[in-house]
């Protein structure tokens, strides 16, 4: 499987019932982490990835820009780039960066639209 070019993660309530409400409609779900204590889904149609879902907590814990927003009204995407280096370094002076992460899974640098949609910026990457 490969990352799409925009990526919805969806804040949900309860990652469990969520996941079986999409698997219900034909959807079907992997961990989108390889963290035990990340809550987070991958969704895939026909074998294609289509978007995640993850704990509204944990994703308010993650991007506390997120804090004040209502389940069902919140969540991010994520941009896969080819040359995750050469993008960043591209847009970097043209956004407010709010957040930067990388572990031994994923580099990510998350910034803000002008209507405040968050955006986070990942290499693409192949399962």
């Amino acid at each position: 499987m490969k990352t799409s070019g925009m990526a919805p993660c969806l804040g949900v309530k309860d990652t469990a019932a969520s996941v079986a409400f999409y698997e219900r409609l034909g959807f079907t779900a992997a961990p989108g982490s390889d963290n035990p204590g990340d809550d987070i889904r991958m969704l895939m149609w026909k074998d294609a990835f289509a978007f995640m879902v993850y704990n509204a907590d944990n994703l308010r814990q993650w991007l506390p820009q997120l804090k004040d927003a209502s389940t069902g009204a919140f969540g991010m995407f994520y941009l896969n780039v080819p040359d995750f280096d050469a993008y960043t370094a591209r847009i970097r002076p043209l956004v407010g960066v709010i957040k930067e992460h990388s572990d031994e899974a994923a580099r990510l640098f998350y910034f803000q639209d002008p209507d405040g949609y968050i955006i986070g910026v990942a290499e693409e990457q192949e399962w």
